[in-house]
């Protein structure tokens, strides 16, 4: 079965969560996780997953990580490091380096907390003078207490939305990072899903 986003977060979440902690998350752990106030909504993503023959559910609805074999080096938490070479520098040219300096695995260097860490593919052009473009992939962090200035997936008015966090005269609102976009406040209510950590190009 071809794994959805949605499914593929919430099975790594889940895969983490049973090695850190050595037991199965609830229904009510996902929910918080994910911030979603319905039970039901985690319940057919894990239901699909049981389907799909991801996971297993015992009797007692706990849940187990069915492993799967998978391609050499295409696991989902293969971890990858590479050589690190440098500094260079963007204007003139500098003599060449040969020796690598150390190896960086990508994900220490991108990720600071897997379990509440994940992808969004980035749609549009209002982040485009933060250097993020569409069809960029933004590393979020969830669960991180944002500050004023961050760049952040907020929830405006049940919207979600790539913004940088501002704050005026005590009010918080989010700020586009293109001048052709207005400011946007909330007429009810703006939460932060979370807090972008990193930019994924390729080219």
């Amino acid at each position: 079965m071809a794994l959805t986003p949605h499914q593929r977060t919430l099975l790594n979440y889940i895969r983490e969560f049973q090695r850190k902690k050595g037991y199965s998350p609830s229904l009510s752990d996902l929910a918080v996780a994910f911030g979603v106030r319905s039970k039901n909504a985690i319940a057919k993503v894990v239901n699909a997953l049981v389907r799909g023959g991801h996971l297993h559910k015992d009797p007692k609805g706990r849940i187990k990580i069915l492993e799967m074999e998978e391609p050499r080096g295409m696991g989902v938490l293969a971890a990858l490091a590479l050589p690190l070479f440098g500094p260079i520098t963007a204007g003139f040219a500098a003599p060449a380096e040969e020796q690598a300096e150390e190896m960086v695995a990508l994900e220490d260097y991108l990720v600071r907390d897997r379990t509440n860490t994940f992808l969004l593919r980035v749609k549009g052009d209002s982040m485009i003078d933060a250097g993020i473009r569409e069809g960029d992939l933004v590393i979020v962090e969830r669960g991180k207490e944002p500050k004023v200035g961050d760049i952040v997936v907020g929830v405006l008015d049940g919207e979600f939305t790539l913004k940088r966090l501002r704050r005026d005269k005590g009010k918080f609102y989010l700020q586009a990072e293109n001048e052709r976009y207005p400011d946007l406040y909330a007429l009810e209510e703006l939460n932060v899903a979370g807090v972008v950590r990193g930019v994924i190009r390729r080219y």
